[in-house]
């Protein structure tokens, strides 16, 4: 008896550096069962999730015009790359990411009738800083890819709330990540490394310490 084909399937995501929506598209690609799954990975760039999923021995398609911001030439050409991966590849699920990738990706998904559309919703653009009407306007987006998308996937209960309009909420689902937690260091050892690698925290290690863990650049 010959095995079942494995589902291709196929992540989508607008850029490669390490972020935390890279972050949880590398945790799902390389814990996938490879005895069923087939995993791809189109995004944009050739940065540190480019070069940790091609350590991890996953193939990755590169979109040269993949930009987070807009622009009218290169989200055509973003388009038709993805037109081009979406009929090659023929995944069985097309995982898109990010708010440009999503939207875009869910409907060019539709549109190639073949795969099972599913969206992961990060965060929502019109949280940004930004004037109302393209609030508005930005909302009324991630509304549509939403209802374009088979299952949208939200990361927190916030995420599900704040997408408030007509029959979103009816296609979110919540998944909280998780993450592998770590053998930790003790305190005491711990920022005596830290200080051994910044000198100028050696004169603060008993003092209290307030970390924040996060990406550091500008939205």
């Amino acid at each position: 008896m010959k095995n079942a084909p494995r589902k291709k399937v196929l992540f989508l995501i607008t850029k490669s550096n390490w972020g935390g929506a890279q972050r949880y598209v590398f945790d799902l690609v390389t814990n996938l069962d490879r005895d069923a799954f087939e995993p791809v990975v189109a995004l944009g760039g050739d940065g540190e999730l480019h070069q940790k999923l091609t350590a991890a021995g996953i193939r990755t398609l590169t979109l040269k015009s993949a930009t987070r911001d807009v622009s009218i030439f290169k989200d055509i050409g973003f388009a038709h790359e993805l037109w081009s991966i979406l009929r090659s590849e023929q995944p069985g699920i097309l995982h898109v990411n990010s708010s440009k990738a999503g939207g875009l990706g869910c409907l060019l998904g539709r549109l190639a009738f073949g795969p099972r559309v599913i969206f992961t919703a990060h965060g929502w653009a019109f949280n940004e800083q930004r004037p109302w009407w393209q609030k508005l306007i930005i909302k009324k987006l991630h509304w549509w890819t939403v209802l374009l998308s088979h299952t949208t996937i939200a990361v927190s209960n916030a995420i599900v709330e704040q997408m408030n309009w007509p029959y979103a909420q009816r296609k979110m689902v919540v998944i909280n990540p998780g993450r592998t937690i770590p053998s930790f260091e003790s305190r005491l050892t711990a920022r005596t490394k830290l200080a051994h690698a910044h000198p100028p925290l050696a004169s603060y290690i008993t003092d209290v310490w307030l970390c924040s863990v996060a990406e550091l650049h500008p939205i």
